[in-house]
């Protein structure tokens, strides 16, 4: 079977964030990620106030001109212009004119790691009044998405990253909570991989098994290790859901 894979999440455009260096690690960063399967790529940059400023027209014109580099190298890689959105109090009024996931009305965005859950209703209420939807990027390294264990917290949490208790229970959990209001959430590969540490694995997989993802993506930022992380990352999503559902998660999703 032909791999046709879509990645909604990449740092693939060159100097315009914490992403690729340069158009060489960009050229290298999209063979990896033809090699893995992906056919169609998002290039997501940061949209964050005071940090990195990556305006609508500014990433569509930086995806025009890297898709033909990439067509003048030979590599098979459609690039489709986006954005992650940072989720803090200046998102609003980046929303207008926002670039959406492709022609979705899905708003790719990231929340601050560090960052609480009672911003969260409101900025899915406003998303909701200008017709859109978050697909919050990576959740299982979100401290506001921890799940909590059954009857001890965090510290029945930690346990059960250590081997030692039962799994935490997502029931009436946030991450849930919004999934059934359609908001959609997208994982990262290389969590898998184990890239971003034990407890960050363990909850991507916690998730995975119980249907919180749509998608998922490299959320690439460099070409180093990349071809690597991605072919560690998809053993393990195949260890824990099979093959056919790992596959399914990296084709794409409709928009309802």
């Amino acid at each position: 079977m032909k791999k046709v894979f879509v990645d909604y999440h990449s740092h693939l455009l060159p100097a315009v964030d914490d992403g690729s260096v340069d158009v060489s690690d960009s050229i290298e960063m999209a063979r990896a990620l033809v090699g893995f399967g992906f056919a169609t790529v998002h290039c997501t940059p940061h949209l964050i106030k005071g940090g990195f400023e990556n305006p609508p027209e500014q990433v569509k014109q930086a995806t025009r001109s890297l898709q033909r580099v990439l067509n003048e190298a030979g590599v098979a890689l459609r690039l489709v212009p986006g954005t992650e959105h940072y989720l803090d109090e200046f998102f609003p009024e980046r929303i207008p004119g926002a670039l959406t996931v492709g022609s979705t009305r899905y708003l790719l965005v990231e929340v601050p790691f560090r960052s609480g859950a009672e911003l969260i209703p409101a900025m899915v209420t406003r998303l909701r009044s200008n017709g859109l939807l978050p697909l919050f990027a990576h959740p299982e390294r979100c401290s506001m998405f921890q799940p909590q264990a059954r009857d001890e917290g965090m510290r029945g949490a930690l346990s059960f990253v250590l081997g030692r208790r039962k799994e935490p229970d997502l029931e009436g959990s946030l991450v849930l909570n919004l999934k059934e209001a359609g908001c959609r959430f997208q994982g990262n590969i290389g969590s898998f991989a184990g890239v971003y540490g034990s407890v960050v694995k363990q909850r991507a997989i916690l998730f995975l098994k119980h249907g919180v993802y749509s998608c998922l993506g490299s959320d690439a930022h460099t070409s180093q290790g990349l071809a690597e992380i991605l072919s560690s990352g998809f053993e393990t999503v195949v260890a824990a859901v099979g093959e056919n559902a790992a596959l399914q998660l990296l084709q794409g999703f409709k928009d309802p």
